[in-house]
């Protein structure tokens, strides 16, 4: 007897996560916290070395309860306060960049959450 509903599935992989290719390559991610990917706009606001207040908005790329990785097209310097809201996750959060990188005419920006994550409506 066929089953003909099998033959006519595929089955569907997920691409590895960070975590998954960190430890294939031999590299071990040993952070707290396991990073969740997210693609949501967010909103970074900070101010800068002149005291005169900056947004712009980003795209997530992971966040975990500790801390957020997102793409920006604005440069922000490690050590900065900075305060995140994403509208479509519904969370806000105080946060220090940890760090900043270039990466194809874009900055990665870590940063590591300065208390719980927080609601909003």
């Amino acid at each position: 007897m066929r089953l003909s509903f099998l033959s006519n599935s595929r089955t569907h992989h997920e691409p590895p996560s960070d975590r998954g290719l960190a430890a294939r390559a031999g590299r071990i991610d040993d952070r707290l916290y396991i990073r969740s990917p997210i693609g949501s706009p967010i909103i970074v606001s900070w101010q800068d070395t002149l005291g005169q207040k900056r947004c712009t908005e980003a795209r997530g790329m992971n966040m975990s309860s500790a801390g957020a990785l997102v793409r920006a097209e604005e440069s922000i310097p490690a050590g900065t306060a900075v305060y995140i809201e994403s509208k479509h996750l519904r969370l806000m959060a105080n946060a220090i960049v940890r760090h900043c990188t270039e990466r194809k005419s874009r900055f990665l920006i870590g940063m590591e959450f300065r208390g719980s994550l927080i609601r909003s409506y």
